[in-house]
């Protein structure tokens, strides 16, 4: 049994009389410590997916289970991270990264213990005492993941985190992110529209038609360690993306190009 089970998944949301297949009988295997990246253009479902596994969301039908548990909402050891950061603007940047071990009644010297380390490894210790409005939008989004790790989760949910930065902030943090939880060891789920933004990122591909929003296909990406954008094998495997857009779904059934 593979760590994440999404089964026969669908979702389908009712407006107005009419109906509307966010998702349409998706299937998918996730094994522990695995970086996925969920593609596609808008509409094809990836957000609506990501929000069922994180418990914001529930299925029309199928099931999705995480370690042999059907996820009906939220889990504690399991966090989200969005495009708008969540910070808290009148607490310290230290303060921020504090806010999850505070509801899991940490005590206060361990939390700032925990905060200053891991601000350490996303480069904003010097930033501790500083409030995120005085922040540029790639810090915040550093403070934003931070705060995440703090908490050992056991899974991080991404929500298109970098869409907001410009292409050169964007870039740095999608080479920090991998080497952040692949250090770590955290199983990502990653949603994004970005080819080369998922190539970086994952360990598999997972690419997404919308209309309704199925699974087209799985792509792994077969590299190792911080990669290369200019190099063959990475250009190799963004041209088959690319070409896995002009396939034809198969309904329910993971599969690979």
């Amino acid at each position: 049994m593979s760590y994440i089970e999404i089964t026969d998944v669908s979702r389908v949301y009712h407006k107005n009389g009419a109906e509307f297949h966010a998702l349409h009988h998706v299937s998918l295997a996730i094994e522990r410590g695995e970086f996925i990246c969920l593609l596609g253009p808008s509409g094809c479902g990836k957000s609506t997916l990501l929000a069922a596994l994180a418990g914001f969301d529930r299925v029309t039908s199928g099931s999705i289970r995480i370690a042999g548990e059907e996820v009906r909402e939220p889990h504690i050891k399991n966090v989200t991270i969005f495009q708008n950061y969540g910070l808290l603007p009148w607490r310290t940047v230290e303060k921020n990264v504090e806010l999850g071990l505070e509801s899991l009644g940490t005590p206060p010297a361990e939390r700032t213990e925990v905060a200053r380390k891991y601000l350490a490894v996303v480069g904003l210790e010097r930033f501790a005492h500083s409030h995120p409005p005085e922040l540029s939008g790639g810090m915040q989004q550093r403070v934003a993941i931070a705060r995440a790790l703090a908490v050992d989760p056991d899974i991080i949910f991404m929500d298109e985190p970098f869409a907001a930065l410009d292409a050169i902030t964007r870039m740095g943090l999608q080479d920090e992110i991998s080497d952040i939880c692949r250090n770590e060891g955290k199983t990502i789920i990653f949603v994004t529209h970005d080819i080369d933004e998922a190539v970086v990122l994952a360990d598999r591909v997972v690419v997404m038609t919308p209309n309704p929003g199925q699974v087209r296909c799985v792509i792994p990406v077969d590299l190792y360690g911080r990669r290369d954008r200019t190099s063959a094998d990475f250009l190799h495997i963004r041209d088959r993306i690319f070409a896995a857009f002009e396939m034809k779904p198969k309904d329910g059934t993971e599969y690979y190009i």
